[in-house]
Formats: C-alpha cells, structure tokens, sequence
C-alpha cells in the first residue's frame, strides 16, 4: 500500500492521529486514532462516492463498517477505527472526520480546502480524469492573480476576481476570455481550489484539447467583495445560500463593471465570438440571464446545475419581500437594534436589492431568448445529473428551447448537485471553446 499525500504517491510515513491511504487498486483505507471517541464519522466527497460505491444509505465508520479492535497502536485503552472502501474512480476527494459531533482534520495530511463553511482535507485518485486536476511537473503553468477592480454596488468600492492567464501568455498577442461563475455558497477561489481551474487548464493546453485563453472568475456574491478573511468589508463567514445575489445587482453590473475592466486591462479578443460566460448552480443562473440579456456579447454559454428558476424574483415573493421589509423599517424607527442585528438587518437589506430597479433583468425571459438565438450562440450547453435537485428546472429550459427550435447540447450525468460534476462538465465544454 502506498499513502497519498500532496495528490501523488509517496512513501507511507508514521503519523499520530489519522492515515489515509490510497492502495494500488484504486481503493482507499483509512485508520484513524481518537480517544474515548464514541462515533466517528467519514464526511466529504469520499464518503459520498463511499456510500454511493457501496449502496449505503449512511457511512458510520464503527456501527456500519464495524470497529476494528484489533489494530492498536500502545498499549493504552485507545480507539483504532479503520475502513477499506472498495476500488474508486479517478476524481479530486474531500474528507474530513466528524468525531462525536467535532469536524476534525486529518494532520496527517497538509492539503486543505474549504467549501463554504467547511474544511476539508484532499487528495487525488489518478488514472482517469484525476489526472486533470493534479499539478503535472511536465507541463507549462499558467499564472493566477487575484486582481481588485472599481465597483459601483452599494457598500463595495472594490470587488475581486480571479484571473488565469495561459502558458507562455504573451500581451502582444490577443486571447479569447472565458467568464466562470461559482454557486451561492462559494467565492471568486472556489473555481480554483475546489474546481481545480488551473491545472485543468495547463492540462488542457498542453494536450492541445482546449485553445489557451484567459479565465476571469469574479466574486457573484452581492454583499461580499472578496471570499471571507480576505473581504475588508465583510468579516462574516460563508453561507450556502445566497438570497441577496437573486436580484440582478451582479448581472447588471458584470458587463460595465467585470468585463470592460478585462478588456481594457488584458489583450483580449474583445467580441462576442471569443466571449464565454459559464457557470455552477447560482453561477448558472447569472450566466443565463447575463447572456441573455446581452445577446451580442457572448457566443458561448455553459449552465452546469444551473439554478434557471429564479423564484425570489416572482411577483408574488417581491410583494413579501417589500412588505417585511417595510415592517421591520417601521419597528426599527422604535427599536433601532430591530433594524441593525440579525433577521431583521437581512429583511432591510434584501428590500434594498429589490427596490434598486434591477429585477426586471430576470422578466419576459422568452422574448429575451428570442433575441438571443435570432442569430444563435455558436454554443449553449446545459448539463445536469440525474440525482440533482435542479433537474426537473433544467429539464424544462431544455423543453422550452427545444420547442422554440434554439440549438442546444445537453449533457446528462449521473450524480447530483456536487463538485465531481461540475469540474468533469468544464473539461466537456472546454474543447468546444473559440473553434474556428
């Protein structure tokens, strides 16, 4: 058995505490040691691919795998919990423990990466589309830059993106722009960390499966200019949703603000012919409605688990949204603290968004993709797995398309609302890119 650290083989070394080990066929061992622990729990993606592998309903490492008592590592009254999955697909996985309740990093392990809330451990199963997201020594390596740009939303003089230029990037030379969006409860890295943008990208091109381009991934998050304890205006913790981006303040603004920022400050290819906009779940939302309200800017558009059905901006909840709003402004004139703190701060904040006059980005969505596909989008590219929630939405914007006769690729996946399936949908659509 070999130990996987850093995403490659290596020796395995002694450690205190928790062992993950990669065997050669693909499956993964675990050994951890944790005191008086009465249950120990695997959490992350590798006990999602574990449950879904093995057809559990939920994986307990002592009460459904069983405790190993054999393993003991002194001669003290300690708990050695151990589990051999069987052999796994090639993917980045993330995992953590979560001991009696505590969520618990392996220190054995120095890769870490958050997803909204949570951290998490990780590593690389290669042999497959793993090989993609590990960082090849044999391959040029592009650059990344976290670049801080004016912005004219509310509280948010400057907001952050990410930006990827390619191997051998040349400023004499012009480049086709790819906009990547995350969902609501990530940041303008999570494309990066947990998406593993950069490394798919130097993989890509030098396998000359994907043309080099530049990849620009903002901040979609309205209330935030930067992802948390990096944000000088905004010291609160990440949030899985994010209600204050549904009422088209980012959309409006991505355009004046993110993409004329790119073109006059990178040698772009500044036209709609080497324009993409994709993007995750909220991410996808932002990319429809973006695209399809500017019809002559992008040529290529990606929807992966996109949230198409932007319910907080119906009428009816519009209407409630206002009224609460107004109501918790009434009582703050007679309690300020109402108003400042907690539900109440939300409730005045979300009705300022409503109340700014952009919400009608997301009306007569038809008549938009009307205008849209009157001289069609070289590529619009929705995909979806079978197990996620947003399907039977995505389903129906399928319909909608394909009753209207708009030109579409559709690609179905198995799995849900997760990462796995989101970086495998970024190396499907990225050798569409800028064909000439």
């Amino acid at each position: 058995m070999i130990a996987l650290l850093c995403g490659i083989f290596m020796a395995k070394a002694q450690t205190f505490g928790s062992v993950l080990t990669l065997n050669r066929n693909h499956t993964v061992s675990v050994s951890a040691r944790f005191h008086d622990a009465d249950d120990v729990y695997l959490i992350g993606s590798l006990a999602v691919e574990i449950k879904r592998s093995n057809i559990f309903t939920m994986l307990k490492i002592n009460k459904v795998l069983g405790k190993d008592n054999k393993v003991s590592l002194d001669d003290e009254d300690d708990s050695v919990w151990t589990y051999t999955s069987k052999p796994l697909p090639s993917d980045f996985y993330t995992y953590a423990f979560d001991v009696d309740g505590v969520d618990t990093l392996d220190k054995s392990n120095a890769n870490q990466v958050r997803d909204v809330d949570t951290w998490y451990n990780w590593f690389i199963i290669p042999g497959g589309v793993g090989d993609y997201y590990a960082d090849r020594s044999n391959v040029d390596h592009g650059k990344v830059e976290a670049v801080w740009y004016p912005s004219r939303l509310s509280g948010l003089p400057r907001r952050r993106m990410m930006v990827y230029t390619p191997p051998r990037y040349d400023r004499a030379r012009r480049y086709p722009v790819l906009y990547l969006l995350h969902g609501s409860g990530g940041d303008e890295k999570s494309w990066l960390t947990l998406g593993r943008v950069a490394q798919i990208m130097d993989n890509m091109i030098a396998e000359h499966k994907c043309q080099p381009m530049i990849v620009v991934m903002p901040n979609e998050i309205a209330d935030r200019a930067a992802t948390p304890g990096e944000d000088p205006y905004n010291n609160t913790p990440a949030k899985g949703m994010a209600i204050e981006s549904m009422f088209g303040t980012v959309e409006t603004a991505f355009l004046p603000e993110v993409v004329n920022y790119i073109d006059r400050h990178y040698p772009t290819l500044a036209d709609k012919a080497h324009r993409a906009i994709a993007g995750l779940s909220l991410g996808g939302m932002h990319a429809l409605y973006i695209s399809a309200n500017n019809p002559q800017s992008f040529d290529y558009v990606g929807l992966f688990s996109a949230q198409v059905d932007n319910k907080f901006a119906s009428p009816d909840h519009l209407r409630k949204i206002r009224q609460t709003g107004n109501q918790v402004s009434v009582l703050g004139d007679l309690i300020p603290a109402l108003s400042r703190k907690g539900l109440g701060r939300q409730a005045v904040q979300i009705k300022q968004y409503v109340d700014s006059g952009h919400v009608e980005i997301y009306d007569s969505l038809d008549a938009k993709l009307q205008q849209q596909f009157a001289v069609a989008p070289k590529l619009y590219y929705i995909a979806i797995g079978s197990s996620d929630f947003l399907l039977k939405d995505n389903n129906a914007l399928c319909a909608k398309l394909a009753a209207a006769h708009y030109p579409y690729v559709y690609n179905p996946s198995e799995g849900g609302h997760e990462w796995s399936n989101w970086r495998k949908y970024l190396l499907d659509f990225l050798p569409r890119l800028f064909k000439e």
